[in-house]
């Protein structure tokens, strides 16, 4: 039986050298892969386990597979070889997705307006998240939580609202055009829309129907 001394200069070993040090081909070669920065949607990937590693010797090449979110259980491509001697494995670990994104910095219930001074923005571990995060605060002013978050809690598109500042029947005035050309036109909003989105609004004399972008609670602008 090791001896607890023994284990504990094991521990201080593991601390002190990196994996490919004293790891074999095939760990070292992940840990290689891993070490390169493995990024996706302004996320960075590190290796939490191998569930189950290939029944195999000698380094391997590293893939990661078409994803199209953060998971935190991924089946890594490995290959072996080249040609008709290659030799592919699928296989599965478990990760971090390591990103900054805004958080909340008290217990906030549904329906809370956000405010600068309730986010903050901090690292954390974004895999398993839906919907996109916000890196900067400025972004979220002024939405409003659909969900009630606790202090840390990543904010996502899934948990905010913007509220509109346009509500269908609106009065709004149309504006077309850019620069030193500008014509403008008295219409009413056919939807609710918020700030900078697309709105379909009626044209109060000809009365036909565009699409255009919220400016503020009373202007639209068509673009051309």
């Amino acid at each position: 039986m090791m001896s607890k001394r023994f284990l504990q200069a094991l521990m201080v070993i593991a601390l002190l050298f990196p994996v490919s040090l004293w790891a074999g081909d095939l760990e070292k070669s992940l840990h290689d892969f891993f070490a390169q920065g493995i990024h996706y949607q302004g996320a960075k990937a590190e290796l939490i386990q191998v569930d189950r590693w290939p029944n195999v010797k000698g380094a391997l090449r590293w893939h990661l597979p078409n994803i199209n979110r953060h998971a935190r259980r991924v089946s890594l491509i490995a290959e072996q070889g080249e040609g008709q001697n290659l030799r592919r494995w699928y296989v599965p670990v478990q990760l971090h997705w390591w990103a900054n994104a805004v958080t909340v910095r008290q217990e906030l219930p549904a329906r809370s307006l956000l405010r600068s001074s309730m986010l903050q923005v901090q690292r954390k571990d974004v895999a398993g998240h839906t919907g996109i995060w916000w890196k900067k605060t400025t972004k979220l002013v002024g939405m409003r939580l659909t969900r009630p978050l606790h202090i840390g809690d990543v904010v996502s598109s899934y948990a905010v609202k913007r509220p509109p500042l346009i509500k269908r029947g609106d009065r709004v005035t149309i504006i077309v055009g850019n620069g030193s050309f500008l014509v403008r036109a008295a219409g009413k909003a056919m939807q609710a829309a918020g700030l900078g989105e697309k709105v379909l609004v009626q044209n109060m004399r000809s009365k036909k129907r565009i699409e255009a972008i919220v400016l503020d609670a009373h202007t639209v602008r068509v673009q051309i």
